[in-house]
C-alpha cells in the first residue's frame, strides 16, 4: 500500500490538475492516514469542485473522522452534481442506518440498486430471498 500512496502522489505530482487525488486520498484513508487525505482530497476539489467522486471520497473522510453531518452534507453535494451516484446513494443509506432511520436508509439503497440494475438487482434478490 505504501508503493500505491507513492505511485499515486507521483502522478498527482506530474499532473496537478488531474483527478488521481482521489485514488491518492482513498489510499491514505484506507491507510488511517485521515487527516492527509483530507488535506489532499481537498485540494483536489478546490480545482474540481464539480467532481462527484470527490465528494464521495470526502464523504467517506468524514465518517472517519466521525464527522457524519459533513460526511452527509458531501454525500447530498455529490448527488446534486450526479443523481445516480451509487457511492454517495449507500453512503446516505449507511448513514440513515446507523441512524436508526431505516425507511430512509431502505429508499436511498434501493435508489442506489436502481441505479445500476444488473449487479446489484441480483445481490438484492438474493438478500430478500434469504430473509423469506
Amino acid at each position: 500500500m505504501a508503493d500505491d500512496v507513492r505511485a499515486l502522489s507521483a502522478a498527482l505530482a506530474r499532473d496537478p490538475s488531474g483527478l488521481v487525488y482521489v485514488e491518492l486520498a482513498e489510499a491514505l484513508r484506507r491507510r488511517g492516514q485521515v487527516e492527509e487525505a483530507l488535506r489532499v482530497v481537498a485540494h483536489g476539489l478546490s480545482r474540481h469542485p464539480q467532481h462527484a467522486d470527490g465528494h464521495d471520497c470526502l464523504a467517506r473522510i468524514h465518517v472517519d473522522r466521525g464527522d457524519l453531518a459533513h460526511a452527509m452534507a458531501a454525500w447530498a453535494h455529490a448527488l446534486e452534481i450526479a443523481p445516480e451516484h451509487v457511492g454517495a446513494l449507500k453512503g446516505i443509506g449507511f448513514l440513515y442506518f446507523r441512524q436508526g432511520e431505516h425507511r430512509k436508509a431502505l429508499t436511498a439503497l434501493e435508489h442506489a440498486i436502481a441505479a445500476v440494475p444488473g449487479a446489484w438487482a441480483t445481490a438484492w434478490a438474493a438478500l430478500a430471498a434469504s430473509r423469506l
